[in-house]
Order: structure tokens, then sequence, then C-alpha cells
């Protein structure tokens, strides 16, 4: 398969912007780029790991589409009925671009409740749609393109040339959750992550994962909290939560209750030495204590952190820049 200079292009500047822009811009600015290159009308990009639970405008992000667009279609039995049948069978064929009238036949479709009733009502003439599975944390990624003219259906190279494209948009947003673990942090000690709107989770931070772990918060790799609001705060003695929905993508913050100072100053006085790179043993004679001492201080000091190792420890406390 030949690929245009064009479409190289694109994925050059799909990475760029990974960068570049912030988590709650990126889907939409992919789209900008992708309507240059494709010349399309409107489109959707759903990313979550529930494959039974109807699509909502909570779960998805909609380009040049109104208000409303996702749930239009659940008033209608027989047209939710298609959509999720469509839906099989593009999980069927994960990676590949197919056009509605390679999954079901051109009389059959133009007479169906779902095109007549719903594709009709917002000029969906003509629709490309992929669908990605992430094997590892089973996020679904569904793709599609649309045309608003019914004389311009999509050409063969077209539906190739997107086929190329969206594994390289899939992991250029990927990049840009990944960034947005670092910056614009509320606090420094903070770790991040990523989860769908039902609270499964797409990508984390090992210190996030330590933690929600330590706090019960996680079962099968999914929160025991609800992210029902487009933001929000989940508070306890240990732990502040934050969240924010970003088009079905929710940027969720941990930040743990303050505890250095818990810790007294003969704790502090070795997690000094800690940060200076120390063995036990070093410690010991800095501090005049024995070692058996010390690593009892440092078994402490590990539990009131919530580490279970020494880089992890420094990790932390370097994170809280709060020993000088």
């Amino acid at each position: 398969m030949m690929i245009s200079t064009q479409a190289n292009q694109l994925v050059t500047q799909l990475y760029r912007e990974a960068y570049a822009t912030p988590i709650a811009e990126f889907k939409q600015r992919c789209f900008e780029l992708m309507a240059e290159t494709f010349a399309i009308d409107s489109g959707t990009w759903i990313t979550r790991c529930e494959r039974e639970i109807p699509f909502y405008t909570q779960d998805s992000f909609t380009y040049q589409l109104p208000d409303g667009f996702m749930e239009h279609y659940h008033h209608l039995s027989t047209v939710s009925d298609q959509v999720h049948q469509v839906f099989g069978v593009m999980l069927g064929n994960l990676g590949k671009t197919l056009d509605i009238l390679d999954v079901v036949p051109e009389d059959e479709w133009f007479g169906s409740d779902m095109y007549k009733l719903y594709c009709e009502e917002f000029d969906l003439h003509h629709s490309l749609m992929t669908v990605t599975a992430n094997p590892l944390n089973q996020a679904v990624n569904v793709v599609t393109f649309a045309r608003n003219n019914p004389e311009r259906p999509f050409t063969q190279e077209e539906k190739a040339t997107k086929e190329f494209v969206v594994p390289n948009l899939i992991e250029a947003m990927r990049v840009n959750l990944l960034n947005a673990f670092h910056i614009n942090r509320s606090d420094p000690s903070a770790y991040r992550a990523v989860s769908d709107r039902y609270g499964n989770l797409i990508e984390a931070e090992e210190g996030f994962m330590q933690l929600i772990n330590r706090f019960g918060l996680l079962q099968d790799n999914k929160l025991l909290i609800s992210l029902e609001s487009d933001e929000g705060t989940q508070q306890a003695d240990d732990y502040l939560l934050s969240y924010q929905n970003n088009d079905g993508l929710v940027l969720i913050e941990l930040q743990t209750a303050p505890v250095l100072e818990s810790l007294g100053q003969r704790k502090l006085e070795i997690c000094r030495y800690l940060l200076e790179g120390l063995s036990n043993k070093e410690i010991a004679k800095k501090a005049d204590l024995s070692p058996n001492t010390v690593n009892n201080h440092l078994k402490e000091i590990f539990r009131v952190l919530h580490v279970s190792s020494r880089h992890e420890a420094m990790s932390y406390l370097i994170r809280q820049n709060a020993l000088k």
C-alpha cells in the first residue's frame, strides 16, 4: 500500500500536537487536522473500556455534530439495535477501516431505520468506521468519519489511508495522556491517571497505582468511585481525589494528606541522608545510631509514605520538595 506524503505529514503533526495540546483540546485538534486531509464533514471519537453500554455524550467526542447526537438513537429501539449490531461487526474486525456498506448490503442499508431515521436526519450519507482495542487495558477506540454529500462516497484509497492513520492517532493520544501527567499539577506530590467515564483505568503513574490500591479504591483495574459528573472531588482522611472529564477521558489527580510533619525530627534526618544516597551503614554512622535502628526507622518511614522501597521513598521526597 502506497501512503501519500500528505498522510505521513498528518501523522507527524498528530504526534507534535500530542506534546503541544492540552488533553481537553487534543481530540478536537486531531479532527481539525484529519478533516483537512480526508475532506470530512463530521465525525466521532469514543474511548472507553465498556463494550455493552450504549454510547453517551459524556463518553464521546463529536466533531461538527449537534448536541445530543450520541443519545438521539437511544429513543429508537430499531436504530439502537442496528447501531450495536454494526459495533459488534466492527469488534470482529479490529484495526480495519470499513464503510457502512461493507457491513450492511446497500439495498438493506438505505431501507433501514438507522439510515432513514438517524443518518439522514444528520446528513450522514457516507461513513468510515475504525475500531481498535488495547489488549492490556481493554480500552476501545471508535473513530468515525462522515460526509454529508450523498454523491461523494469514500474511496478505497481513503479507506486504506485512514487504516494507516488511526493506529498512529491512538498512539499520539497515549503520548498526550502521558504528557498530561507532568504539566500543571495542583500539587507536586500528586499522582495522576486517566480512565474512561466508568472508572476503567487507561493510563496511570506507578505512584497512583500504589496509592489507589493501598486505599482500596481499585478492583479489576476499575476505580470504585463515581465519575458520572463532568468534574468532582472525593476527600477522605488520607487523600484528596479530583477529576475532570474530557470527552470521555477522565483525568484524575490523587493527593495524599501531608505526612512529613508526622515523621518527627529523627526520621526527617534519616530522610535527608536517604536523599544523599547513603547506605544504612553510612546513615547509622552519621546519625550515631545502630544499623538495626536505622532499618526500623526506614520501615516506619516507608509505612507512613505508603511506599515499599528506598527508591520509591526517594521519589516521593523529591516530589514533595520539602527537605532542604
